[in-house]
């Protein structure tokens, strides 16, 4: 077994473990950094890397609790935004050590912003220096982020619930923690399905979309099939598919769409049907996915939208580094990219 797969089997009792820290332990900090955020006329979600694509889910719900905000990549806020007084910055981070985002410190500091960091790191430079620390409490993973970026997502979500109560039912910690404990009894299933698929071959372009919350979750894929597979993918909006992209379907591309329990359920339910009748090998994951839904499917379990990209990446964990199997490559080791990224410029 790699250390990816061990990461990967492991994480639903990591991230029940992490649920109960910000509940209990962490939760004055919660509470604490909940209260510095609310009132805040400018807020920004800053992170790089796995953490970004966990804050394309943290910032969605964000925006339905009320606040406008914005999610910037690490290395574009460091050099070219201007941070306006009162604002507050979020800083996403496994490690806390990123070398964009501990420069970005004295920027904020300068700024008179606050920082709150959410990280699985309490005792590194940019826990230090942050107003606020919210500690993710997951074991490190062995290279590629797993529960660390699963973590990241939860804990954003919790936030921005108690920055602004949801609909009843939307952030229910109770439902989420009996959905975490059947993960484990699913996964052999969507392991089938991936290995019947035919979906995983080196020579064919794939291609990861959603919409909403789950657009973390087709940019985490994109990510984990470049980081375990060494293999090249992209990830995009549904919409946005649709606007061009659509056009490189006669290339025998693979195309995984996440299908959400939201208002364009419906379309992207025919966009499935219509790329499945070109002949183009879709798996669709989701929820109560409709019988008439062609192609490939892997059901997840129910879960509110706003905590579906908490586990939502995990069949496509399981399909790269069955990939990374099938290529004969290490997805245990980086062949050029450091675990913590501490230099700038070059490889």
């Amino acid at each position: 077994m790699t250390r990816f797969l061990k990461d990967i089997l492991d994480q639903p009792d990591q991230l029940l473990h992490s649920m109960d820290y910000s509940l209990h332990e962490g939760s004055r900090f919660m509470k604490q950094a909940a209260d510095l955020i609310r009132p805040a006329e400018n807020v920004f979600i800053v992170a790089i890397g796995a953490s970004w694509c966990a804050g394309m889910a943290v910032q969605v719900a964000f925006n339905e609790a009320g606040v406008q905000a914005v999610l910037c990549d690490a290395a574009d806020f460091l050099y070219f935004t201007r941070i306006p007084p009162r604002a507050v910055v979020i800083f996403l981070s496994r490690s806390g050590k990123s070398i964009e985002i501990v420069n970005a410190i004295p920027k904020c500091k300068a700024a008179n912003a606050v920082i709150v960091s959410i990280t699985n790191a309490p005792s590194s430079e940019l826990a230090r220096y942050s107003t606020v620390c919210l500690f993710t409490n997951v074991r490190f993973d062995n290279s590629i982020s797993v529960s660390t970026y699963s973590s990241i997502i939860l804990t954003g979500v919790l936030l921005a619930q108690l920055i602004k109560p949801l609909d009843t039912g939307t952030a229910s910690v109770d439902v989420f923690a009996n959905t975490i404990q059947t993960i484990n009894s699913s996964i052999p299933v969507w392991q089938s399905v991936i290995a019947s698929a035919g979906w995983l071959n080196s020579s064919k372009a794939t291609y990861f979309m959603a919409r909403g919350a789950e657009v973390a979750c087709a940019h985490e894929s994109r990510l984990l099939w470049e980081e375990a597979a060494k293999q090249p993918a992209t990830a995009l909006t549904t919409g946005a598919f649709r606007h061009g992209p659509q056009e490189i379907i006669n290339n025998g591309i693979h195309i995984a769409i996440w299908i959400g329990n939201e208002t364009a359920r419906n379309y992207d339910c025919k966009l499935v049907n219509d790329l499945v009748e070109k002949q183009v090998n879709v798996i669709a994951v989701g929820s109560n996915l409709p019988l008439e839904l062609k192609g490939h499917k892997i059901e997840m379990p129910p879960l509110p939208h706003l905590l579906c990209p908490v586990i939502g990446t995990i069949p496509m964990q399981l399909a790269s580094e069955k990939l990374a199997g099938i290529k004969g490559v290490d997805p245990d080791n980086f062949l050029y990219c450091n675990f913590i990224v501490e230099t700038e410029g070059g490889l």
